[in-house]
């Protein structure tokens, strides 16, 4: 009787582990898959539950779906949900792996770049005249 006890009480526990974070798990395996556009989809149709998570899933959830995002191109969502993986991991320090905040930081130094590279012209600083041009323009009689 005390086994049977112990196997229900542990099938429950599977069955209730598997239904919250079935889809966290899953969406992880299409990421690492590379089956990006998977992940974001499994991840986007439960948004709606990221704050019933606990810290530890709403920092993986903002973090596969911020990292799925920026590799299918959607840079401001990929920025919104890693920026929602660092404050979870700001509000409660260790919620990230180590391995988790590799790719974090990784994936913020890829979006710089994107962003970098994103830049109108205007802001870039003006090039420095080569000095044949400026030679150039100092012989030039006065208009």
């Amino acid at each position: 009787m005390r086994r049977l006890g112990a196997l229900l009480g542990s099938s429950l526990f599977l069955l209730v582990s598997v239904g919250c974070g079935g889809y966290l798990g899953s969406a992880q395996r299409a990421y690492q898959d590379g089956r990006y556009l998977e992940a974001a989809e499994k991840l986007g149709d439960h948004e709606d539950e990221v704050a019933a998570l606990s810290p530890r899933k709403q920092v993986s959830y903002g973090l596969y779906l911020g990292l799925s995002l920026m590799k299918l191109g959607d840079h401001d969502g990929a920025d919104r949900w890693l920026d929602f993986a660092e404050q979870v991991e700001a509000q409660r320090p260790g919620t990230l792996r180590a391995d988790e905040k590799r790719e974090l930081e990784a994936a913020r130094g890829q979006l710089a770049g994107v962003e970098e590279k994103a830049k109108p012209a205007s802001e870039e600083p003006p090039a420095q005249e080569a000095p044949l041009l400026r030679t150039v323009r100092q012989t030039e009689p006065a208009p």
